[in-house]
């Protein structure tokens, strides 16, 4: 084995918190000697980089009792760890204990004051805006990372098209209108806005809202989101599934705010060592759902689905200045 393995060996075991046993035997066990592993560990006790990995490690292990702490008290809460739904929502009553307590929460009643529910249909959409040229994510299918490489998706198409598409109603990934889209789209989709009204929890604006719309069998495979969001829906059905931000370790996450997990459906509880808790519900009509600002979730559509999402809170959702892990981090 190189000494450039060997070093590697070391690092893995130092990041991973390992005392000088520990790196002993993981020398061993890689096929090195015992008096050549333990030439290696004993050097370490003069090297800077190694001293810095040991105190990293430690660090990083007080982060994990403190996130297992936010597990435990979410389990034992009264109810336990669940998902509220709020009817009639009151704006001080969702800040305090949803919005600032980062704490997801599915909301009724919340549009029942929109046109939009009476309003919206594939015809609607043809008569008002059909001759728009709109921007949307299509050959989806094509990639297993089309979340990631968004703009390779990005094409233009006639809205009466893609609504003569949709007319179809077949189970499809391929081809979804997201919010991604909406900066291209925001002028081009502009008269939908009049099918809106200003939402009790936001501040009173409607125009700054994102269109989604896409068949059934879209799916946002799992990942956080940079800000606070509410996702409304307006037209079917749509499948949400969340993982809590103290599930980190367990959320495979080694690239940016998406998850390795993907697009599986992983099913709701309490989780293991493995897996990480999950709560899931379905938004209809009318209903929506508020996702914290890291709060892992994955949406499939189960119907034609039309969707609105905001950002416009009445408090900072400014998160993303101090955000530098884009890259690979696992």
């Amino acid at each position: 084995m190189s000494q450039s393995d060997k070093r590697i060996l070391l690092a893995e075991g130092l990041a991973a918190g390992d005392d000088d046993g520990a790196l002993h035997s993981r020398l061993v066990a890689a096929g090195i000697s015992a008096a050549a592993a333990k030439y290696e560990v004993d050097r370490l006790a003069k090297d800077p980089m190694a001293a810095m990995l040991r105190k990293q490690a430690a660090r990083m292990a007080k982060q994990r009792w403190l996130l297992a702490n936010h597990e435990r008290l979410a389990r034992e809460a009264e109810g336990g760890f669940a998902l509220d739904t709020l009817e009639g929502v009151d704006p001080d009553h969702f800040y305090r204990h949803h919005y600032e307590a980062n704490r997801p929460a599915k909301l009724v009643g919340l549009i029942d004051h929109w046109p939009a529910l009476a309003r919206w249909s594939l015809d609607h959409f043809a008569g008002v805006v059909g001759d728009a040229a709109v921007e949307a994510q299509v050959e989806r299918e094509r990639s297993p990372d089309y979340e990631l490489a968004k703009d390779d998706h990005r094409r233009l198409v006639r809205f009466a098209d893609l609504i003569d598409w949709l007319r179809k109603d077949e189970a499809s990934n391929d081809i979804y209108l997201t919010a991604y889209n909406s900066g291209t789209n925001a002028a081009a989709l502009a008269p939908l806005w009049d099918d809106m009204a200003p939402i009790a929890l936001l501040e009173p604006r409607t125009r700054d809202g994102f269109f989604w719309l896409g068949p059934k069998g879209t799916l946002t495979p799992w990942h956080h989101d940079l800000t606070n969001n509410l996702l409304v829906q307006v037209i079917g059905r749509k499948h949400v599934r969340m993982a809590p931000p103290w599930a980190f370790d367990r959320m495979k996450n080694s690239r940016h705010c998406f998850s390795d997990w993907a697009n599986e459906a992983l099913p709701a509880g309490p989780g293991d060592s493995d897996t990480p808790p999950i709560l899931e519900t379905i938004i209809g009509p009318g209903e929506a759902i508020f996702l914290p600002v890291g709060w892992w979730h994955q949406v499939e559509a189960l119907d034609l689905s039309a969707s609105m999402s905001f950002t416009s809170f009445r408090r900072s959702n400014a998160h993303v200045e101090d955000y530098a892990s884009y890259g690979a981090i696992d």
